[in-house]
Order: C-alpha cells, then structure tokens, then sequence
C-alpha cells in the first residue's frame, strides 16, 4: 500500500493509499482557487485520527515518498526541514 508522509509545522502526518501525484494535483488545484484550503490527513501513531492542515501560500511544508526496505521502521528526522528560520 502506498503511504505518503507529510511533514507540516514540524509534524509528521500521513496519507495512505495516494501517491505523490495525486495529492500534489489537488493542492495545485487548492492553490490556483487563491483561497484557504483544508488537506485532510492522519495524525498520530497505531490509531490514526484526522488532521487537517491548512495549505494556503507562506506555509511551508513538505510531501515525502515513503519508500520502505524490507519492513524496516521509517523514523524521519524533521528537524532542520524547512532550515533554521521556518523556511
């Protein structure tokens, strides 16, 4: 299954069952309406609850590939991210 991280604010947060793609073409899509939008995603380890970032522009954030390698545990560092001003 495909899992795609998102990191936001420091966070990480996830999606499965999308690739990259798809969820880059609906942010684009948000983005082009110039209006504020919500990206529903999962939040927290074991029991996933729904998060909701807000995507609109000057709010950094970042969308990872998980890719993992013979079931090993992916544990992404996300500090330092965005550089040392939030950028």
């Amino acid at each position: 299954m495909n899992r795609v991280d998102i990191v936001y604010g420091g966070q990480q947060y996830s999606l499965a069952g999308r690739s990259i793609d798809s969820i880059q073409m609906e942010i684009d899509a948000a983005i082009t309406t110039g209006r504020p939008y919500w990206l529903m995603v999962n939040s927290g380890g074991g029991r996933f609850e729904d998060a909701y970032l807000l995507i609109a522009p000057g709010i950094p954030f970042a969308v990872l590939n998980v890719k993992p390698q013979d079931g090993d545990d992916i544990d992404l560092d996300v500090d330092g991210v965005f550089g040392q001003d939030g950028l």
